[in-house]
């Protein structure tokens, strides 16, 4: 499921330029990286959902989330 397509790709604000994740592989290690630095309860809800995804429709729902979160803290570019 690592190359589970992201339609349309999620831009991410990020320094020194925003950061595009198309793939489920992108947006886990995207959150993983978030995780490393100290993210509050639900970005380690969204990591758990992206590592437990096993088909499209909890990809779908993962990624939906993510998207979700990542408008909440003003993230999406």
């Amino acid at each position: 499921m690592d190359d589970f397509p992201i339609a349309p790709p999620i831009i991410v604000k990020d320094t020194p330029k925003p950061r595009r994740l198309t793939t489920l592989k992108d947006a886990r290690d995207y959150v993983d990286a978030a995780m490393r630095l100290g993210r509050p309860e639900p970005w380690r809800e969204v990591w758990h959902r992206l590592k437990a995804v096993t088909d499209a429709e909890d990809a779908i729902e993962a990624i939906g989330d993510l998207r979700e979160l990542l408008a909440d803290e003003d993230l999406l570019a």
